[in-house]
C-alpha cells in the first residue's frame, strides 16, 4: 500500500489516464479520488459512474448526453456525464462491463476529446481526464475478445494494482481499529476494544469483501455489542465458521470454534498474568478484577498451575 500511495503522488498531477485493477471493495474509488484531490484538476468535478448498474440501453445517453427528440421522452438537450465532467475527472468504475459498442465510442472520445450526442451531428469538445477501475481480469477479456485491446492500451497508461486485505498483513488490525473509532462516533458509542480472540478469528478469515466487507462486520459488531468490546460473540456466524475452515477444520460448529479460541485466549492471558506477578494469585486476581476463587477454578480449568511460576 506504500507503493500505491507513492504512485498516486507521482501521476495524480501528470494528467495521465489511469487504470486501477483489484477485487470488489478493495478502495478503488478511494485511490481515483485520491488521484483527483491530489492533482491539477482538484477543483474541477469529479464524476463517477458504475458502468455495471446501468442498463444498456441507458449507458449511452447517460455517458454522451441527448439531443432535444433524438428518442421518446427526449423533450430537452441534455448533456452527458462526459460533458459534466469536463475540467475534471471521470471515472469508469467496473468498465469490463462496459459493452463493445460503447467500448467503441469512449475509445474514440478518449483519442479526440470530442464527443458526439445521442441524436446530434455536432461534436462537442471534452477536457476530461479518465481514471477507469474493474474487479475483472482484463488481460483475459481481451484474449476472448470481450474487451477491445485498443481500448485497454488506450486507458491503461499508468496501472495501480489493489492488494486483497487478506495479503495486507497487520494493515486488518489498524482498519479494524479505524472503523471501529468511526463507526463508534456515528453511533454516539464508547468505542469498543477488539479481543484477541475476535482480532484471531478476523486474521484466518479470507475476506472476500475486502475493506468494505471489514466496515460492515465492524459496524455490525458493535450494533450489537452489548458492553465495551467487539468479541468472537459479536462476530458473525459465516465468519467464524469460515476462519475454523481455514484453520483446517471445516467440520466443526461455531461454538466449538468459539470455544477453541477464547480458551487459548485465556490459557495465554492467566499464563501471562502469573508471570507478571510470580505466581502470586492474590495481586493476579486484583489485576484481573476477579474474586480469587473464581481465579482459582479458572487456572484449574486450564491446568496452569501458579506455583510453576514463583521463584
Amino acid at each position: 500500500m506504500k507503493a500505491v500511495a507513492e504512485t498516486i503522488q507521482r501521476v495524480a498531477d501528470t494528467g495521465v489516464d489511469v487504470l486501477i485493477l483489484g477485487e470488489t471493495g478493495t478502495g478503488k474509488e478511494l485511490v481515483a479520488r485520491s488521484v483527483h484531490d491530489l492533482g491539477r484538476r482538484a477543483d474541477g468535478p469529479f464524476v463517477p459512474i458504475d458502468c455495471g448498474a446501468i442498463p444498456e440501453n441507458l449507458l449511452e445517453s447517460e455517458l454522451f448526453g441527448y439531443e432535444q427528440g433524438a428518442f421518446t421522452g427526449a423533450d430537452r438537450q441534455r448533456r452527458g456525464l462526459l460533458e459534466t465532467a469536463s475540467g475534471g475527472t471521470f471515472f469508469l468504475d467496473e468498465i469490463g462491463d462496459l459493452p463493445l459498442l460503447l467500448q467503441a465510442k469512449l475509445l474514440r472520445v478518449l483519442q479526440e476529446r470530442k464527443l458526439r450526442r445521442v441524436g446530434g451531428n455536432a461534436e462537442v469538445e471534452v477536457d476530461v481526464r479518465i481514471v477507469a477501475a474493474t474487479s475483472l481480469d482484463l488481460d483475459q477479456m481481451v484474449q476472448d475478445r470481450t474487451f477491445r485491446e485498443d481500448l485497454y492500451y488506450r486507458i491503461n497508461v499508468v496501472r495501480i494494482d489493489l492488494p486483497p486485505l487478506r495479503e495486507r498483513g497487520d494493515d486488518l488490525g489498524l482498519l479494524a481499529e479505524h472503523f471501529a473509532l468511526r463507526c463508534s462516533r456515528e453511533m454516539e458509542r464508547r468505542v469498543p476494544a477488539i479481543t484477541p480472540a475476535a482480532y484471531s478469528l478476523m486474521r484466518r478469515y479470507h475476506w472476500p469483501g475486502n475493506i468494505r466487507e471489514l466496515q460492515n462486520i465492524i459496524r455490525r459488531a458493535i450494533a450489537l455489542s452489548g458492553d465495551d468490546q467487539i468479541s468472537a460473540d459479536d462476530l458473525p456466524v459465516s465468519l467464524v465458521a469460515a476462519a475454523g475452515a481455514a484453520n483446517g477444520s471445516p467440520s466443526r460448529s461455531y461454538f466449538e470454534i468459539r470455544d477453541e479460541y477464547l480458551a487459548r485466549f485465556e490459557r495465554e492471558y492467566f499464563e501471562s498474568l502469573l508471570r507478571r506477578h510470580e505466581g502470586n494469585v492474590k495481586e493476579s486476581a486484583r489485576e484481573a478484577q476477579l474474586p480469587r476463587g473464581t481465579l482459582y477454578r479458572l487456572l484449574k480449568n486450564h491446568s496452569v498451575d501458579p506455583a510453576e511460576f514463583r521463584r
